[in-house]
């Protein structure tokens, strides 16, 4: 059987790449254009009311954030902006291999927030937990892959190939 190399393996990512940042991206599309209810804490389709469902399941602190959130409305909702806000400029970067690393590394942080605070078994459903695992572990790939095939970071790999200095620091942001 033959070797496939490392570069060779890079000309297969953008898929899972591009796919992944569209599952987040496209969350920030379902609540602002498609359902904007969704952000509307007055209306039976508000996101916040979903939290409430996590509650029995949700594991270790993060069932201690979802109490804290739900406890304090004005909180929550600025919470659910700033989530939403996250997937869409993170999702987009994905898509666009731009800084990946970084995406990566956002990315895998909320969907095991969403993991961890649907639990396991939850109300909802496995789908909750099996999602967000999946998009976890895919995101937290790119954090040590990034992406230099297809992506804006390859333009940038060739400019600055060390990546970013920060103090004495080079960051390897692609």
């Amino acid at each position: 059987m033959a070797q496939t190399s490392v570069e060779t393996t890079q000309k297969y990512l953008p898929i899972l790449r591009i796919t992944l940042g569209w599952m987040f991206f496209s969350a920030f599309v379902r609540r602002t254009i498609n359902v904007p209810a969704k952000l509307n804490p007055h209306s039976s389709a508000y996101v916040g009311g979903k939290l409430i469902t996590f509650l029995p399941h949700a594991w270790g602190p993060v069932k201690g954030v979802l109490i804290w959130l739900l406890q304090n409305p004005p909180l929550l909702y600025t919470f659910l902006i700033m989530f939403t806000a996250l997937e869409a400029i993170f999702g987009l970067l994905m898509m666009l291999g731009l800084l990946t690393r970084l995406s990566g590394l956002v990315l895998a942080g909320l969907a095991w927030g969403i993991g961890f605070g649907g639990g396991w078994l939850g109300s909802t459903c496995v789908d909750e937990w099996q999602i967000a695992s999946m998009e976890g572990a895919a995101a937290f790939m790119f954090v040590f892959t990034g992406s230099r095939w297809l992506s804006i970071d390859q333009l940038l790999y060739k400019k600055y190939n060390k990546g970013i200095k920060i103090w004495k620091y080079y960051i390897p942001l692609w």
